[in-house]
């Protein structure tokens, strides 16, 4: 499969528009070829640093965005919106982008505002977090296994409907966790771009092409406000973020015990009160059953560089 074709797979698969024919070809081409796998990366880190970019400089200059409460919008007009972006600046920023994250002038800063990263306390709760600093979601548990950091883990074992939704699909386990921002805006310098990069890692130890595939998905979204009512409005807020960020990653079981790495970053603007962190395992068909599911090692970095020399024009 050469790049023109599998880009095109790539951007139907943001989309969620591939067959189960196409979402076949392109786990076998993100298996098999580590170039493509780095070509994925790359095009997702840029789309979204494009994006999130946009929409803050978006807000600043007060222009606005109308936002309607429906699942569907989020999917089919955020993400094509990003990735038509990135194609068409991707050529003229590559350089810049890359310089920016990469620059020595950088600081890097670990945050003790996510609590329990490595799931050695505490129990998961059920339903959108009331609070900052808690992991709760749908059905999960912390278990002891070989984990990638610490003795415990937290195992994904069934999707749940939103409490906001309860007659929508329950497409995928999903666990979260509200982090309060506000602490760290008084240190920001005004002219420097402050970065947030959201990791975790994931395990799939089911036997290898265990059927369905799952994808694993760390996903960071940035609010102005107060998230005590979040729990009502989720995931209907979603669109309304002031930025976000999202890591994919499709398996077939066979990995063994071997941890896999997901991170993804999104630009913190200074209204950024409180941050949404959503860690979610969904198989590609259902119903299905989550078995051998696991994530662990959850890590939010603040980093601040030199602004991207990425601005809005208008007319």
């Amino acid at each position: 499969m050469n790049d023109t074709d599998f880009l095109h797979l790539l951007m139907r698969h943001q989309d969620g528009t591939l067959t189960p024919d196409e979402m076949t070809a392109f786990e076998a081409v993100m298996r098999d070829d580590p170039v493509k796998r780095q070509l994925f990366a790359e095009t997702q880190l840029r789309s979204m640093a494009l994006h999130d970019r946009f929409r803050q400089e978006a807000f600043q200059s007060g222009c606005g965005f109308s936002r309607t409460p429906d699942k569907k919008r989020f999917t089919w007009i955020t993400r094509p919106i990003a990735a038509m972006a990135a194609g068409l600046v991707i050529g003229l920023f590559s350089a810049s982008i890359v310089w920016a994250i990469s620059s020595p002038k950088a600081t890097t800063e670990r945050l003790s505002s996510l609590v329990n990263g490595s799931f050695e306390q505490r129990a998961i709760g059920r339903g959108f977090p009331r609070e900052s600093g808690v992991w709760s979601g749908d059905e999960a548990d912390i278990v002891e296994r070989t984990a990638s950091d610490g003795r415990q883990v937290l195992r994904f074992v069934s999707p749940g409907a939103d409490e906001a939704d309860p007659a929508g699909p329950a497409i995928s386990c999903d666990v979260f966790q509200i982090v309060d921002l506000r602490p760290l805006r008084a240190g920001l310098a005004p002219e420097a771009d402050a970065v947030l990069e959201l990791s975790a890692r994931f395990l799939d130890d089911r036997p290898a092409n265990t059927k369905p595939s799952v994808t694993f998905t760390a996903q960071i979204f940035l609010f102005s406000g107060d998230p005590s009512d979040m729990h009502a409005k989720w995931p209907f807020a979603a669109p309304e973020s002031l930025a976000s960020g999202s890591s994919m990653l499709t398996t077939l079981g066979g990995d063994a015990g071997r941890w896999r790495h997901g991170s993804t970053r999104v630009f913190m603007p200074s209204e950024a009160d409180f941050a949404v962190i959503q860690l979610a395992a969904r198989p590609n068909i259902r119903p299905a059953v989550l078995d051998s599911l696991y994530a662990d090692d959850v890590r939010l970095t603040l980093k601040t560089q030199p602004a991207l020399p990425v601005r809005l024009a208008q007319r």
